[in-house]
């Protein structure tokens, strides 16, 4: 994919965005989400629904998994007009993710500015992050899709949807409980639930809206969910060692996250990680003082030290290389495979 290419579809997705989650409402969008003729609402206070959302959509992100969603229907063929509007099936539900995730972990940022609950207060944050996972599904009825198709991309994303929420459930308790370390496998469990799901509901919508196979559909969303659960544990080492782009370095320790590079250290560590967890209690009790940070950092040269962050890194890399394999052996060579190798790629190296 060329970058003038990336730039164009890039832009229509941003489109798309303000066509299905408009920062300016009327009633037609009103009508249209609500599936109900005549309303009594004022657009300005639709508008004030939407604008916590917007807050953080206009902060940016990489919009990959629209992207995916779209070369996913290519890779199968596929040739729908309203493919574009569709994406926003995954863009739309993973920011209202964020929203309710920053609630949850008490965070103050979210890509370079205040958490979306500072600063809109909790109960329109509440609502606008739940919203987002329902918003965009009026899109399955005005596709174009015959309805048995429609059925089959619904029951995709609902099943996504129950599995999103077991993975931040367990993630909730996880970081809640100070003594305990999950398995590897466990985490990885996990992984796939919160973060691996949305990955494979991307490529799995795109696949099943151009009339892929049910065994094709899994396939591909097989691929990219090891990718997201990549992607994920390379982001969780730079959380770590240098820091992510709109947040502190290790503030995953700040919310006490049972990330794979702790779980590796564990692993590597004579005392099995307990030193660590201390420090986590320790954080858990400070915070919001700034005093957490020497804490951060001790916790952070322990990782770094017993080559917990090295082995983690291995583990992500490893997921990424089998991931893109399976892609580039299964799939024949084409414009949309090329682009999703590219996707990979560029990814890769901006967590290398």
């Amino acid at each position: 994919m060329t970058g003038s290419d990336s730039t164009k579809r890039l832009s229509n997705i941003e489109g798309a965005l303000e066509r299905v989650f408009p920062s300016r409402t009327d009633l037609g969008w009103a009508r249209r989400v609500a599936d109900q003729e005549h309303l009594a609402l004022r657009t300005e206070d639709l508008d004030r629904i939407n604008a916590p959302a917007w807050d953080l959509l206009r902060r940016g992100g990489k919009r990959w998994r629209p992207l995916v969603l779209i070369l996913s229907h290519e890779l199968h063929g596929g040739t729908l007009p309203s493919i574009v509007d569709l994406s926003t099936l995954v863009e739309l539900p993973h920011n209202g993710s964020l929203i309710v995730d920053d609630i949850e972990d008490s965070a103050d940022q979210r890509r370079g500015g205040p958490a979306i609950h500072v600063a809109h207060g909790i109960d329109m944050a509440v609502n606008t992050g739940n919203f987002l996972y329902f918003e965009p599904t009026f899109l399955l009825e005005r596709s174009g899709l015959d309805e048995a198709t429609q059925f089959r991309m619904t029951k995709l994303y609902l099943r996504v949807m129950r599995r999103l929420h077991f993975g931040q459930g367990l993630d909730i308790v996880w970081h809640n409980d100070h003594d305990y370390l999950p398995s590897r496998d466990q985490y990885l469990q996990m992984c796939r639930f919160k973060t691996g799901a949305l990955s494979r509901l991307s490529a799995e919508l795109g696949a099943a809206s151009a009339g892929a196979s049910v065994a094709q559909v899994e396939a591909i969303g097989s691929v990219w969910e090891d990718l997201g659960v990549g992607f994920q544990i390379l982001d969780d080492v730079k959380n770590l060692s240098e820091g992510n782009a709109g947040k502190l370095r290790g503030d995953d320790i700040v919310e006490g996250k049972k990330s794979l590079p702790v779980l590796c250290h564990a692993e590597l560590a004579p005392d099995q990680g307990r030193t660590l967890l201390d420090l986590f209690r320790q954080v858990a009790e400070l915070r919001p003082s700034p005093d957490v940070r020497p804490l951060i950092e001790k916790a952070i040269g322990l990782m770094e030290s017993s080559g917990g962050l090295l082995r983690a890194y291995e583990v992500g890399e490893g997921l990424l290389a089998a991931a893109r394999g399976r892609l580039v052996e299964d799939w024949p060579q084409g414009p949309a495979r090329q682009s999703m190798e590219d996707l990979i790629e560029g990814f890769w190296e901006g967590l290398r």
